[in-house]
């Protein structure tokens, strides 16, 4: 049961989704018109409707090259089949799940502590990983070895990075220590500056296109906004800090996206809480970049220690709906469509025996990834027809 799904079983799990009182959206924000407008017919016959598009019902392969939970997941920007793996073991991973049989290409070996989080730059060249050893350190993607390694500005885990889009000569960090740091990658230095003080332990990070407004996320369930001034983007301000909720659980992920459609309203910003919430916040297109909340959806994710992770699906241009996926400690991956009013869950997946946490599309949204705490990483595929048209 662990290792495959028949299409019968997840048939049954689809129907009965409407029931399941697990996962409920708070009504309070069902009114808000936060999405893409609806498409007309010939668009949709073109791509299908959301429920048509989100169907992983096939385990197309497991992986389980690590030893400890694998808490990140990330597919290369511009490679289908290229996924980038961290683990709690100290390593990241390098897989190709495209290659017959899929492979593992490289075990990245450098951490001396688990590694909390990586990026891809945008020309996907270099991989930079942090760790709760207190170090950074930038990959070559290709050859597989260790660039360079620099140690945190105050010594501290550092739980979070993330490149700048638009300079990826920058790299933003946050560590235990509540500070977001910038640094600056060919000198391996940290500008003057270029340093906050946020408070608790940053835990998520998360950046807009422009590389000029930044969103942290700490265990005190703060969302701070900060922004990027000067022309070389090394010094930091402060500009909005949210709470997210009286319980004050911690934001485990920070995912933003800006609606790609000629009918999208507003950039997006979405949020893994410690109490049990998946946050849906729109972001102000003001330099200020405030957040508004528009829904929150009711997930099994009670303890901010376990670093749950979502992601919005990728491809939405012509989608009537638009999909975001997250993990759970309940062991499920679920979907929701967030621009339905009711029957809003439209997959979940069943394939792991315990708590989730790593999951990622890759470009074209033909795979998905995801991986939990024993350190199994499966990789879903859709259905079948669409799977050879789009591979």
């Amino acid at each position: 049961m662990f290792f495959s799904i028949s299409s019968h079983i997840m048939f049954v799990v689809l129907i009965s989704l409407s029931k399941d009182k697990l996962l409920e959206i708070d009504s309070l924000y069902r009114n808000y018109d936060v999405l893409p407008t609806s498409i007309s017919n010939t668009q949709k016959s073109m791509v299908g409707n959301i429920e048509e598009n989100e169907l992983f019902t096939n385990v197309h392969h497991i992986y389980d090259q690590h030893s400890e939970a694998v808490t990140m997941l990330k597919f290369a920007n511009n490679n289908k089949s290229k996924l980038c793996c961290a683990s709690n073991d100290g390593t990241l991973s390098i897989c190709d799940v495209l290659t017959s049989p899929p492979s593992v290409k490289a075990i990245l070996r450098c951490h001396t502590g688990p590694v909390t989080g990586f990026d891809w730059s945008t020309s996907d060249e270099l991989i930079a990983s942090c760790s709760t050893d207190a170090t950074i350190c930038f990959w070559d993607s290709k050859q597989y070895c260790c660039l360079r390694c620099v140690n945190d500005l105050f010594y501290s885990s550092v739980l979070a990075c993330i490149f700048n889009p638009i300079n990826n000569n920058i790299l933003i960090t946050g560590n235990k220590a509540g500070y977001v740091c910038v640094l600056n990658v060919s000198t391996g230095m940290y500008p003057k500056n270029g340093q906050v003080k946020i408070g608790g332990e940053i835990l998520s990070l998360a950046v807009n296109n422009s590389g000029q407004i930044i969103w942290v996320g700490n265990d005190k369930g703060d969302i701070v906004s900060l922004k990027l001034n000067n022309s070389d983007n090394s010094y930091l301000t402060k500009c909005h800090r949210v709470i997210t909720s009286p319980n004050r659980g911690a934001i485990t992920c920070l995912s933003w996206k800006t609606w790609i459609s000629r009918k999208a309203r507003d950039p997006m910003l979405l949020a893994n809480c410690g109490n049990n919430r998946l946050y849906l916040y729109k972001v102000s297109e003001n330099d200020d970049s405030s957040l508004t909340l528009k829904k929150q959806f009711i997930i099994p994710h009670t303890h901010g220690k376990n670093v749950l992770r979502s992601a919005f699906c990728p491809i939405m241009s012509f989608r009537q709906g638009a999909c975001v996926v997250t993990t759970s400690e309940d062991s499920c991956i679920y979907f929701i469509d967030i621009d339905k009013e009711s029957n809003y869950f439209i997959n979940k997946l069943q394939g792991h025996a315990c708590l989730t946490l790593g999951v990622s599309f890759n470009y074209n949204e033909t795979i998905l990834a995801t991986s939990d705490v024993q350190g199994i990483i499966i990789i879903w595929s859709q259905q079948c027809q669409k799977q050879e048209q789009s591979l």
